[in-house]
């Protein structure tokens, strides 16, 4: 069995955040066709416990995690910031992943990196294949910022410093590896790369984490919106929706936000007429359980969304953004409803309200799509034959 070395910039267990969740499950899968050993920082000393934990849900072998503590993340950015690279390049730098991954190429067959901020470690200090797990064309979320963001946010001054160097960075990255792997089509397109070279690995989903429940047989008033509210797109959505959408609802429609959210933005969201904050949750499906739909009102997005994934897979009637939307696969047309302005998001919850044989038909024919398209393991195999590939090619 062949042995693969998995880089992260952060340590996956708990698996929650888009990330960390697919880092987790990809070691687990690929733990199956190849004998995995994992890289890790990690921002606080991680437990024995956690890392004992993972290993044991993932069947990988040996686990290292460095520590990264925030002040030496903030001088790499500062670093990055007068050497021309991106900021999150900077942050994540950490001499010390660096010496345990050099030592560990040594004892590995080829090796996988996960996101641009750890695609600087490899300088083909080996003659090795390598992956680089991009997952999103970063630039492209950078740019959409800077149309959406406001002038007076921090965020959109952060985008105008970033994009063209993130650009850059992508595409001198991507080249020095043998196969560069995206979670959408889009993604791939926008940074020019072709087969053999790059390919799509869509985003996955656990179904055995979800019941499907049909629509007519929800109970309850909420909409759900899932998310970490600590990031930029999804904090922007909430506050949308809160301000702007839930006054448009009839009651006894609800606005729910499932996710972890800071203390102030909590306040902030919670303080609005007909909106629950749940904060971080255990169990997402028991937390939608008195949803009748949900939404991903979305302006800045790439790739696939998570959440999206799991309104399919439980079984909830989904209203998207076209910036959402285009992440999807082609075959997930009439799984949802796209909506753009206020009205069409409050026209589009209404009729799913309004219809239950249609919001049942569309939910029906979502999970479908989910288990033929975003299964994970059925993507754990696809990905494991493509770095069988990469290796047979290297050594041709």
């Amino acid at each position: 069995m062949k042995r693969l070395l998995v880089v992260t910039s952060r340590f996956p267990y708990p698996p929650i955040g888009g990330d960390r969740l697919r880092v987790f499950h990809l070691v687990r899968l690929l733990a199956r066709a190849f004998e995995v050993e994992l890289l890790a920082l990690g921002p606080e000393p991680v437990a024995a416990a956690d890392v004992e934990a993972l290993r044991a849900a993932t069947g990988a072998g040996r686990v290292q995690v460095v520590e990264h503590r925030r002040w030496r993340s903030l001088l790499g950015a500062g670093a990055a910031l007068l050497g021309g690279q991106p900021l999150q390049v900077g942050y994540f730098r950490s001499r010390a992943l660096q010496r345990l991954f050099d030592e560990a190429l040594g004892r590995n067959d080829v090796v996988l990196l996960h996101l641009i901020r750890t695609a600087a470690l490899w300088r083909r200090q080996r003659a090795l294949p390598a992956v680089l797990d991009m997952c999103d064309a970063i630039s492209v979320n950078l740019r959409q910022v800077q149309r959406e963001g406001s002038v007076l946010s921090p965020r959109t001054w952060v985008a105008w410093l970033e994009a063209a160097r993130v650009a850059r960075f992508e595409q001198q990255q991507a080249a020095a590896f043998d196969l560069v792997s995206f979670v959408a089509e889009g993604d791939r397109a926008a940074l020019g790369l072709s087969a053999p070279r790059a390919c799509v690995l869509t985003q996955g989903v656990d179904l055995s984490a979800y019941r499907f429940v049909p629509p007519g047989e929800r109970r309850g008033h909420a909409v759900a919106l899932i998310g970490k509210m600590d990031t930029y797109p999804n904090s922007q959505a909430a506050r949308w929706a809160a301000r702007e959408l839930v006054p448009r609802l009839p009651e006894p429609l609800t606005l729910k936000l499932v996710g972890h959210c800071p203390a102030a933005l909590g306040a902030e969201l919670a303080a609005f007429p007909r909106v629950e904050v749940t904060g971080r949750v255990d169990d997402i499906q028991a937390a939608c359980a008195d949803c009748v739909a949900a939404i991903a009102p979305l302006n800045v997005a790439t790739g696939i969304q998570n959440k999206v994934l799991d309104y399919f897979a439980m079984g909830l009637p989904s209203v998207i953004s076209p910036s959402v939307a285009r992440g999807l696969l082609p075959e997930s047309a009439g799984c949802f409803v796209q909506a753009q302005g206020v009205d069409d998001w409050v026209e589009a919850l209404l009729r799913l309200s309004a219809d239950p044989g249609a919001a049942t038909a569309m939910a029906v024919r979502a999970r479908r799509y989910v288990e033929h398209s975003h299964a994970w393991d059925r993507l754990g195999e696809v990905f494991a034959e493509r770095i069988r590939q990469t290796i047979a090619a290297g050594t041709a």
